[in-house]
């Protein structure tokens, strides 16, 4: 299956936007593009395991090293990972020690030899899994620091010390924070609202309401108080446990008593919770031009941007000049709604395609919907910290040149993540290929350059045009040709990441010449007929 993209960044709430400083959020989550493997993830722990938190699972290691082995972007030594694994648990105890001699895998605490353990042959994920579970078993014995620790805590150092060597975005997430994570990309059950802390005051309060969410449909107020959820007083509740409660499976009714801060009123409401995917799209018009924010890529973020392009179009009509897709920050998400956003804008062509070594990461997505715009002029705002599902929307219509892209260059995180379940409800997200732009461009490590660089040596819009036309700012001849060779020469990727380095400057900056070009079709023009690479885009087959 490929689902659609995510990505929220407060850990367990909706969210997007900073709020008041008197209000704390959940660290931001980074937003990968995801492709999504096989359900289950294989079979689950039994009821006695799950709760004996301390009973170690091979199963959990089973799945995840099949996985590994399997899907990974680049053949494996499985024995070898399986090794870094185990050394792993010297995070816990520091005197346990891992060797392998002679087929075998030897176990030691300090100068003690506790034991070894035949190595079973290297494909064979299965061996390998009670091999590690034997091993902590071994090792427990020896460690009062592994005998008090949960099983969740074993996983965890394990896992992080066989992806270590990996990659920077294959990584092991614990059942707590994936199913956090689950809910940030694929929606949650809730109510429907973003949810603040006064810090000073010790409350949970609603930040904002969702439309047409149970929330809204309620008659819940922004501001208002949280008193008790099902009864139970929230006195002494933290953000994290006041969204634990307000959560649950969709269709079940929640109890929240609020109090409006104006009068301090209290009332009680009976909410019907339902599967709510947080909107990351914002829309407002700048005169004769629209401009829309993407924040991230969930679930629904292709639907949501297609409602709010349609309103905007529909509010500007005949005198529509053009639009604004800002990407600027946003992390990523869903390789599927990533794809589906450009395709609003594309009438034909090759979005994106991905390589790797397992067969079904090879995949060629092309556009199979008329332009939404008919061919309205776009402006794409990218900037250092637009990855992912954002540099894939940024690459494949600068590449069609059906947009110029304005900003700075983008993060250059140019890979596909499947995601597993793994039987202890963690997940396991494994790197298993690169996408190239419709070029044949790689993103990874390069990211996408733009075709006007804001970041550079101008602080002014007339300052940005002006170099843009003398061609200081405007993508160079030299640029476009050392983008192929930049996947493999450091000397090429420095020189084109040199070219456009994101700093800290006015947002607004970025907004304004985007309005400039769009206003100005003779420069418009010209800025499109230097896209990085023009292509003629083919049709799919």
């Amino acid at each position: 299956m490929m689902p659609l993209f995510r990505s929220i960044p407060l850990r367990r709430f909706p969210a997007g936007r900073p709020g008041p400083r008197r209000r704390r959020w959940l660290p931001a989550l980074m937003a990968v593009i995801v492709l999504a493997s096989c359900g289950g993830g294989g079979p689950a722990l039994t009821e006695a395991a799950v709760s004996d938190t301390r009973t170690v699972s091979p199963g959990v290691f089973d799945v995840g090293y099949e996985r590994i082995a399997d899907v990974y972007l680049e053949p494996i030594d499985l024995g070898a990972l399986v090794l870094e694994g185990l050394e792993g648990l010297s995070a816990i105890d520091e005197t346990l020690a891992v060797r392998r001699s002679g087929g075998a895998v030897w176990l030691f605490a300090g100068a003690r030899r506790l034991g070894g353990i035949d190595e079973p042959p290297l494909d064979n994920p299965e061996g390998w899994a009670r091999l590690t579970v034997e091993a902590i078993t071994l090792m427990r014995r020896a460690s009062p620091a592994l005998q008090d620790s949960a099983a969740e805590r074993l996983y965890t150092a394990v896992f992080d010390a066989v992806l270590d060597d990996l990659d920077g975005y294959s990584r092991y997430v614990d059942a707590a924070r994936a199913q956090q994570e689950r809910a940030s990309r694929d929606g949650y059950g809730g109510i429907g609202i973003l949810l603040g802390f006064d810090e000073e005051a010790g409350h949970g309060f609603v930040e904002e309401v969702f439309p047409g969410t149970p929330a809204a449909r309620g008659g819940v107020e922004a501001r208002e108080i949280f008193v008790a959820v099902d009864g139970v007083r929230a006195e002494g509740w933290d953000l994290e446990t006041l969204a634990e409660n307000l959560r649950g499976p969709s269709n079940s009714v929640v109890s929240v008593t609020l109090r409006r801060p104006t009068d301090g009123r209290e009332r009680t409401l009976e909410l019907r919770r339902e599967h709510v995917i947080v909107n990351a799209v914002t829309a407002r018009l700048d005169g004769d031009i629209a401009i829309l924010r993407v924040g991230r890529f969930n679930a629904a973020t292709a639907d949501h941007l297609t409602a709010a392009l349609d309103r905007a179009l529909a509010q500007l009509g005949s005198r529509a000049r053009g639009i604004i897709l800002d990407l600027r920050g946003n992390p990523g998400g869903l390789l599927g709604q990533s794809v589906a956003v450009a395709d609003l804008f594309m009438p034909r062509g090759e979005i994106i395609s991905t390589r790797g070594r397992h067969p079904d990461s090879m995949q060629q997505y092309y556009a199979r919907r008329e332009d939404r715009t008919d061919g309205l002029p776009l402006v794409v705002l990218v900037d250092g910290r637009s990855a992912s599902g954002a540099e894939v929307v940024a690459a494949a219509l600068q590449d069609a040149g059906r947009a110029v892209v304005v900003g700075a260059s983008s993060f250059g995180k140019g890979s596909v993540q499947t995601v597993t379940r793994l039987p202890n409800g963690g997940e396991l997200f494994l790197t298993w290929s690169r996408i190239f732009s419709p070029a044949g461009i790689t993103i990874h490590r390069q990211g996408v350059t733009p075709t006007l660089c804001t970041s550079r040596d101008a602080d002014t819009v007339e300052e940005a045009l002006a170099l843009f036309r003398s061609g200081e700012l405007a993508i160079p001849r030299s640029v476009i040709g050392l983008r192929r060779a930049a996947a493999e020469d450091e000397t090429a990727l420095r020189r084109v990441r040199e070219f456009c380095p994101w700093r800290v400057h006015d947002e607004e900056l970025d907004v304004e010449v985007a309005e400039r070009l769009l206003r100005d079709a003779g420069l418009f023009d010209r800025a499109l007929s230097l896209s990085a690479v023009p292509t003629v885009a083919q049709a799919a087959p």
